[in-house]
């Protein structure tokens, strides 16, 4: 891909070409123009130096095509962005950078940073920018602040998530919340970033005893210092409440106080050192948790990475003595577009209630896509197993995640799935889950997946850790035959280039461990965001 904000430099009416930086373009059948009528998509309308902002892919042959070409509201400085293809820079004039043919030349004053941009771009939230005018969207105040905001919504209904008729216990509900997020520029090195989310849940039809219309939840969910290269070049600082996650959220997605350091100058090594004590915690069950990280990353490209992970964990409730240890090895990859594998392996030793504990778990699987056929289908094969507990001696071999899980991801669409089911939701703990999926993208801002799951447990017990109301959706402890469940996602982006919708209808039918309670838990939700 190539993004670029230039001015028209030729345009070949015959042909269907422009140029730019002496490249030429070619508008083809899906090209948009984004911010103009159809009357005004023609290529008459245009003017040699109109400047532009314009999105291209190329082709196996050198081709460059034009995906989006938007002719309003167009910053006065000029940008690239896209993948090097080819450099030459030996230290001898001239030195230079090519993408996809496209020549650049180095100076004395041009500022090259470190290969750590894929780190960079995940970890630090454009720090390569100057200053608050790199910004798109937004409101600029001044140079050293960007204001940002969005709206979302979600109404969400779930019935039977009892798998009984017998109880009342249908919840349905609608959600707004609002969030505005302040960026301070100070320099390519210096951030400083806050974020308030401000949402209440309005019950409606609720069945549930417990559900009232809350009161506003309203706070900083971000707070943080950000620095790089102070000092030591290639050595980074993230101080405060952050956003600490990953690519699918297996082990971290959650707003967390924390001391985190980064050391990147060997890219594509990146090494991380962190600490995380809940000052003021968002959630309940983190407050009395101090956990220590130390993590090792290799990028193989922007999209493929692979990390090593220790988490020790100390907890401040006394009475549970619980201090466990994660050991764990991760792998993300996208391979030409057209291959998604991943896997997760851990174990978990330590001590918890004062038996030690010795469980591990898997989870493997890969999306395949068809990204250049008509709709561009997709198939996904996933298997995750986490051990359950022996019964009989004093040794926990059950597994459990982390607690700040979200295990949420992408297989072959635009919209996020929960990839262990939507309705069921539950913890890999003492579980054997399949996973296969389908899934098309009728444009290419949308998406609809149907995904499968089966569910079985390692071990029968008589706990589950999922979204099911506990009792009395409880296992019998008997049979490992948890059940299995179908999840129906769809999402459109980009509406008005503002605008996200997504819906997700799934259905869990409980197996022989839940008799006599076996009725179907469904859930409908349907979310919106809009970019303010």
């Amino acid at each position: 891909g190539f993004d670029s904000e230039q001015i028209w430099q030729q345009i070949d009416l015959k042909n269907g070409t422009i140029t730019m930086y002496g490249v030429p373009i070619k508008i083809y059948e899906r090209t948009q123009f984004l911010g103009m009528t159809d009357e005004e998509a023609a290529l008459s309308p245009l003017k040699v130096g109109q400047r532009v902002e314009i999105s291209c892919k190329i082709d196996e042959d050198g081709t460059w095509k034009a995906r989006k070409v938007k002719t309003r509201d167009i910053k006065s400085s000029d940008k690239i962005k896209g993948t090097i293809t080819k450099i030459s820079v030996d230290g001898n004039p001239p030195d230079t950078v090519e993408i996809n043919g496209l020549k650049i030349l180095l100076v004395e004053d041009t500022d090259v940073n470190e290969p750590g941009s894929y780190f960079e771009q995940e970890e630090f939230r454009n720090l390569d920018y100057t200053n608050a005018e790199g910004n798109s969207g937004g409101l600029i105040l001044g140079e050293r602040l960007h204001l940002a905001a969005d709206y979302r919504q979600t109404v969400r209904s779930e019935d039977e998530y009892d798998l009984s008729n017998d109880i009342a216990t249908d919840h349905n509900d609608v959600e707004p919340e609002i969030r505005l997020e302040l960026t301070g520029y100070y320099n390519q090195k210096i951030r400083a970033f806050f974020q308030l989310r401000m949402r209440r849940q309005f019950p409606f039809k609720s069945d549930r005893t417990s559900s009232q219309s809350r009161d506003i939840d309203a706070g900083d969910t971000q707070l943080y210092f950000l620095a790089r290269d102070v000092g030591i070049r290639g050595l980074a600082f993230k101080v405060g409440r952050q956003d600490v996650d990953e690519e699918r959220e297996w082990l971290f997605d959650e707003y967390l106080d924390a001391v985190r350091v980064f050391y990147y100058r060997f890219y594509p090594l990146v090494l991380e050192s962190s600490v995380m004590h809940s000052i003021a915690p968002l959630k309940e069950k983190i407050k009395s948790w101090t956990d220590v990280l130390a993590q090792i990353r290799w990028y193989f490209n922007k999209h493929s990475r692979l990390r090593g992970y220790f988490l020790l964990r100390r907890d401040s409730d006394e009475p549970r003595n619980r201090e466990p240890v994660w050991w764990g090895l991760g792998y993300y990859a996208r391979i030409n577009y057209m291959v998604r594998p991943w896997f997760e392996i851990a174990m978990m030793r330590g001590e918890d209630k004062h038996r030690p504990l010795r469980a591990t778990a898997l989870d493997l699987g890969s999306t395949f896509l068809a990204d250049g056929w008509p709709l561009s289908p997709s198939v996904t094969l996933g298997y995750a197993v986490a051990t359950g507990d022996r019964s009989g001696d004093n040794i926990d071999n059950e597994f459990r995640q982390t607690g700040y899980e979200d295990d949420v991801g992408y297989f072959g669409g635009i919209q996020t799935v929960r990839y262990y089911g939507e309705v069921l939701d539950p913890e890999l703990s003492n579980l054997r889950i399949l996973t296969v999926g389908a899934g098309t993208r009728p444009t290419e801002h949308s998406s609809i997946e149907a995904v499968y799951h089966s569910y079985r447990q390692h071990r029968p017990d008589d706990k589950l850790r999922s979204n099911l109301i506990d009792p009395p959706a409880r296992p019998n402890g008997l049979s490992t035959d948890i059940g299995w469940e179908l999840d129906f996602i769809l999402g459109i982006n980009d509406i008005w280039q503002r605008l996200s919708l997504s819906w997700v209808a799934g259905i869990f039918k409980p197996g022989d461990t839940f008799s006599p309670f076996l009725e179907d838990a469904v859930l409908n939700r349907f979310s919106l965001k809009i970019d303010l």
